[in-house]
């Protein structure tokens, strides 16, 4: 499906893009995927070069909210492998909170992070794609993209920032050939949490009575939905926000009698 398309990770490292960087190799995409952590990171190249021979996936240790770095990753990406097909900004952390108890510097650090992030990686990865006249951008969003959740004030306005440059993006470059769409996952069983769930101990009982299905999604088929916005089969799906969220979003909040 992607064999010798390169695709660029943005927060490939752990969770959902650790197993997007996994698919899209076994799929025989070149894959370079960025991240902080350094050891995760040349972990996973390691072992994804080793079972999947007909894919190129390299590591490069970046962080995406300072601008140079994405500039140079950019620019390694264009001399190496001649340019960018699918862009998928993944990295994101989370902050909870009301807003009078989210100093300015917290908002600022997930703004840095989970919006601004994704508009460096899409101002310098997006001319490559202007040359082939050709390009699939797929980003990260959220549930609390869509709609509010309690006590996020931060990460809700960066998720919702990010479903309407989504949008912006996909109105704005579709006559030449550039595709732009958004997950927007509900709980997903990845550690960060898993860290939550340990924290507070009702939070688990609590997520999952409030989901329709009584479940949590993986991070593998978080990377399946990201598989199907990248493929060709679909040219004609742009600026689409996707729940991928077990129904919760349908929900009008009335509790289940």
């Amino acid at each position: 499906m992607l064999k010798g398309k390169t695709t660029v990770i943005i927060g490939g490292t752990t969770g959902i893009g650790a197993s997007t960087v996994r698919l899209f190799a076994e799929n025989r995409a070149n894959v370079v995927f960025a991240g902080r952590k350094k050891a995760e990171g040349d972990a996973l190249e390691k072992e994804c070069t080793e079972k999947y021979p007909e894919a190129c996936v390299r590591f490069y240790q970046m962080d995406v909210s300072v601008e140079e770095e994405v500039k140079a990753m950019a620019a390694y990406v264009e001399k190496e492998f001649g340019g960018c097909d699918v862009l998928f900004n993944n990295a994101g952390i989370h902050l909870a909170g009301r807003i009078l108890e989210t100093p300015p510097a917290d908002f600022d650090k997930i703004m840095s992070i989970d919006c601004r992030g994704v508009y460096l990686a899409c101002y310098y990865f997006m001319p490559m794609m202007l040359k082939k006249q050709y390009g699939t951008i797929i980003n990260m969003s959220s549930v609390s993209g869509i709609c509010a959740d309690y006590s996020m004030a931060a990460y809700n306005t960066a998720k919702g920032a990010v479903t309407n440059l989504t949008r912006a993006i996909a109105i704005d470059y579709a006559d030449q050939g550039i595709r732009c769409n958004a997950i927007c996952p509900g709980a997903v069983r990845t550690e960060m949490l898993e860290y939550t769930f340990r924290k507070i101990d009702y939070a688990e009982r609590v997520n999952r009575e409030a989901y329709p299905t009584h479940t949590f999604a993986t991070p593998e088929e978080i990377a399946e939905v990201a598989l199907f916005l990248a493929a060709r089969k679909v040219d004609f799906l742009n600026g689409v926000n996707l729940p991928v969220d077990g129904g919760i979003t349908c929900h009008t909040g009335q509790p289940h009698y």
